[in-house]
């Protein structure tokens, strides 16, 4: 009898863990199945998908775009976490091979395209191989969510890109923490080629790196306004109107530009007048504001310029061939609410400047391999190539306006405030970005008529772009 019980309990046991294995079976199979990266073929001719858009539209997570060469005149919109991840790559052997044309682009609602490609509220978007061109606004942009003030969008790449002639800047990283710019080309922009801006304070930040990246021709090589966390290193900034320019500006959240590093870079020969007529490149900016009865325009003839930032590091860089200046930093005492753009505690250590002495920085009456205006504290300036040249003022010595790291407190090391020397900053830098740039006559050449020019010897096949000989200057 215990025996035929225990086999009765134990078949028991058995068929109902038989009967419950369907059932969790069922309930398995009815579960959601996970989605299955897929890939989008777009071209002109032949396939499903004829615009970048309709693809972009069907894809989802991690999910690649893959376009065949050709010009597709669009604006692509990708928006939202449902496309975090998102790959859109062309398909050519150069990036030149699939170009995103901006003249007489629409959107998919039928409006005006104002960027090639418009990342919103995408994290880990990567975009690359293709070129993007003529676009009323960007030729990529991505940032935080639009429906979202305080949602910042997380990590990027964008890499052997093309971002030519676009109307403010070429690639363009707005409220983003952490991703990469490389291996591409920008040229002809009304703002910068590549731009980083208003980073959000983060207590383990996310670095963004531009690195391996030619920038010519523009405006400004980089512009990034109120940005962080930015690593600019081995790159080529030539040809522009300034090089390199992180900038604080009460336009933007997160004042100030903070932390950030620009290494290993040649910067030269920033001497592009695009106040010219004849200039193909126009600025888009409206200036800089005023002072008094001048308008302040962007500087031209300049590599770095430190516009107010705070804790950046200007390191192991060649920097020679700007005609006004090498290396530039100062305060903004008259526009900025609450004198958030104060210069201080940035580093120039290790720049080879002038090439050797034989292609120097600043060759005419104030200009320099350094100039600062004598305002805020804490910079310093270390182990710089010998002979570099410093502009001190009539009225500061050059101990205390270019003091070696660490730097000393004020007013050992400017005036702790956004105030300079009196000469520095209006004589010097005021006076010059108030050159009157809108009179056919004369303006265009007035920035010119403060340089000593001369020519550059060859450097890397570059050439160097035409100034204006012999300007027509004021008395």
């Amino acid at each position: 009898m215990a025996s035929s019980f225990r086999t009765r309990y134990v078949v028991a046991i058995a068929l109902g863990a038989a009967l419950l294995v369907p059932a969790f079976a069922t309930g398995t199979a009815s579960a959601k199945p996970k989605h299955r990266h897929k890939t989008f073929v777009v071209c002109k001719h032949g396939c499903k998908y004829r615009t970048i858009q309709s693809a972009v539209d069907k894809a989802r997570k991690r999910d690649t775009v893959r376009v065949k060469p050709g010009k597709y005149v669009e604006g692509v919109l990708v928006k939202g976490s449902k496309r975090n991840g998102l790959r859109i790559i062309g398909t050519g052997k150069k990036p030149g091979a699939v170009v995103l044309e901006g003249k007489n682009a629409k959107t998919a609602d039928g409006s005006l395209a104002n960027h090639g490609i418009e990342g919103d509220g995408v994290d880990n978007l990567v975009i690359k191989n293709l070129k993007v061109t003529h676009y009323v606004a960007n030729g990529v942009f991505l940032h935080g969510h639009s429906d979202t003030a305080k949602s910042a969008c997380h990590g990027f790449l964008m890499k052997d890109l093309i971002a030519a002639f676009n109307r403010s800047y070429g690639l363009f990283a707005f409220n983003c923490t952490g991703g990469r710019i490389t291996r591409s080309i920008g040229y002809g922009q009304g703002d910068s080629a590549w731009y980083i801006g208003a980073t959000p304070q983060q207590a383990k930040p996310k670095w963004t790196s531009i690195d391996h990246t030619k920038a010519y021709r523009n405006v400004l090589g980089y512009s990034g306004t109120n940005s962080k966390y930015v690593n600019i290193h081995d790159n080529d900034f030539y040809n522009n109107g300034a090089g390199v320019v992180p900038n604080t500006l009460d336009s933007e959240p997160y004042e100030p530009a903070g932390h950030g590093i620009i290494q290993n870079n040649n910067i030269f020969w920033n001497n592009f007048n695009y106040y010219l007529p004849a200039s193909n490149v126009e600025t888009v900016s409206g200036g800089l504001g005023e002072a008094g009865d001048l308008e302040l325009n962007y500087p031209i003839g300049i590599g770095v310029i430190l516009f107010g930032v705070d804790g950046w590091k200007v390191r192991n860089n060649k920097i020679f061939g700007n005609y006004k200046w090498g290396a530039s930093a100062f305060s903004d005492p008259l526009g900025n609410d609450g004198f958030d753009a104060e210069s201080k505690n940035n580093k120039f250590t290790g720049n080879k400047m002038g090439r050797n002495g034989t292609d120097l920085n600043g060759t005419s009456i104030d200009g320099a391999d350094f100039w600062v205006d004598g305002s805020g504290s804490g910079n310093c300036f270390q182990n710089n190539s010998a002979g570099s040249t410093f502009d001190p003022s009539a009225y500061a010595t050059q101990a205390n306006l270019y003091p070696a790291c660490p730097a000393p407190d004020p007013p050992a090391s400017g005036t702790g405030n956004s105030f300079g020397d009196a000469e520095q900053q209006f004589d010097d830098l005021i006076n010059y970005v108030g050159s009157d740039t809108t009179n056919p006559a004369d303006g265009p050449e007035q920035m010119e008529c403060d340089w000593t020019q001369h020519s550059h010897p060859a450097f890397k096949g570059y050439k160097p772009v035409k100034i204006t000989p012999g300007p027509v200057c004021l008395p």
